[in-house]
């Protein structure tokens, strides 16, 4: 039986893109590629959606487009109430959450869902003195609000399944290494990752009794390329290589580590940021 048999997987975020019309997989499609060949039904979803519709077709039958607008704001009305012990509470009523609808129609197909993969990440190379409020509120839009939504959307379901079945949901959140150590060249980049590792800690503990919560820290995947000195643009491996290793880090290199912490190999590990950059994280804090 294959790992994934019968789990309901969700892999939001750099699928991959589109040059001269052709398809070329990103990390999330790699991730969501792995998880369908050990048998887990998945559903993918990107900020636009015909690379959403792309990577479907490129992955196969076992693989679902859907869309969602990940931008837009929540709307919602409070109830306060008092419980059935005494006390005052709140209960929200969602007139508008995007996200939500988007997990409750996966849910009424599906029974239920396993695993949310988020990948959402955007690069901008600006000094600290060079980044305007546009540019703060392009990186907090296209990094943290996708995850944001997403992660709010599933905590309910997760809970339910939880209390129905026994089973814990997975959540991975991929970030980048410079979210941990600093970019000289991304201060607004490296603050908005470094978000991700103090959500991570804060969601395991939200979520710790009925999903497990890591995130993977990755350094540059080698098919990227990177503003290097003197305007010259280079390839991330070039700029950021170690002692460590001599080759260049793909994504056949990274999409193996979220796969294992979507699995029940993994059902003790929850709360960690865990690096897969040959070493990267060494070199840059020596």
């Amino acid at each position: 039986m294959k790992r994934f048999e019968g789990k309901i997987a969700l892999v939001g975020g750099n699928l991959g893109k589109i040059a001269r019309g052709k398809f070329i997989i990103g990390l999330g499609g790699a991730i969501a590629r792995n998880l369908s060949s050990e048998g887990a039904k998945v559903f993918v979803l990107d900020l636009n959606e015909k690379i959403s519709l792309e990577c479907a077709k490129a992955l196969g039958n076992n693989v679902q487009a859907v869309h969602c607008d990940l931008f837009r704001e929540r709307e919602y009305e409070e109830h306060p109430y008092v419980d059935d012990r005494g006390r005052d509470k709140i209960e929200v009523e969602w007139l508008d959450f995007p996200a939500l609808d988007m997990i409750n129609k996966i849910v009424e197909e599906h029974g239920k869902i396993d695993i949310l993969v988020t990948n959402f990440d955007h690069y901008a190379r600006a000094r600290i003195e060079d980044s305007s409020e546009e540019l703060y509120e392009e990186l907090r839009d296209k990094i943290v609000w996708p995850l944001f939504h997403l992660t709010a959307a599933v905590r309910n379901q997760f809970k339910k399944q939880k209390e129905e079945t026994g089973e814990m949901a997975k959540v991975i959140m991929i970030s980048s290494v410079f979210g941990k150590a600093g970019i000289s060249v991304g201060s607004l980049y490296s603050a908005f990752n470094g978000s991700l590792v103090a959500f991570t800690k804060a969601l395991a503990r939200e979520f710790s009794r009925y999903a497990n919560v890591n995130s993977i820290a990755i350094g540059p995947i080698s098919e990227r390329k990177m503003q290097g000195p003197k305007d010259r643009v280079v390839s991330a491996y070039i700029a950021t290589q170690t002692e460590m290793a001599n080759r260049p880090m793909s994504l056949e290199n990274v999409a193996p580590a979220i796969t294992f912490l979507a699995s029940e190999d993994a059902s003790h590990i929850t709360g960690q940021i865990i690096n897969v950059d040959q070493g990267l994280w060494l070199k840059l804090e020596c």
